[in-house]
């Protein structure tokens, strides 16, 4: 029995290792009723700038994305403009890149789940990609909708829903904080 056990597992190991892609970012699908209890700061905002450059030592390009909170949800009830902070970019002719990182684009409104960095320099989103929506009006009905971009061809994400696909109300995501959950 432990014979087949052992080969079972190997084989398991195996698949597993051929299925994912070599150099697949891979991530656990979290939806927003997840990210929000992990989430130290959760705001709908305007991203006002957007910037890549180099770290100290150039070894490593680092975007900067400067949001202007228009509702904190969760977090400091006053905060001023934050940044977040992502791994790649561009700057001249060098372009890095870490799938699944999230996209920012400056006039966007958004919806993030963040985390403070490590390192003291802003945030970071919860889940890489998972962490950031559009925030937009249904034609149809006027209400705002939050959607999560779907993750790039470098991306694996695992577990319920691994697409990623994620399409809510905003008064949908604000009922979850209300009644003194911030």
């Amino acid at each position: 029995m432990r014979s087949y056990l052992k080969v079972s597992i190997a084989i398991a190991a195996v698949t597993l290792a051929i299925a994912l892609p070599a150099s697949a970012t891979v991530v656990v699908n979290m939806d927003i009723d997840q990210m929000a209890p992990v989430a130290k700061v959760v705001l709908v905002g305007e991203v006002n700038r957007v910037e890549a450059s180099w770290n100290a030592d150039k070894t490593k390009i680092h975007t900067r994305v400067w949001i202007n909170p228009t509702e904190i949800l969760k977090g400091p009830a006053k905060m001023g403009t934050v940044v977040v902070k992502t791994i790649g970019g561009r700057v001249g002719d060098t372009f890095a890149k870490l799938d699944g990182a999230p996209k920012f684009a400056k006039g966007e409104k958004v919806l993030v789940f963040l985390e403070p960095r490590k390192d003291g320099e802003g945030y970071l989103t919860i889940g890489l990609y998972m962490g950031k929506f559009k925030v937009f009006t249904d034609a149809k009905t006027g209400r705002e909708m939050v959607i999560r971009d779907m993750p790039e061809a470098g991306v694996k994400a695992v577990g319920s829903n691994p697409a990623g696909v994620s399409l809510h109300s905003l008064d949908e995501v604000r009922a979850l904080f209300a009644g003194g959950s911030k």
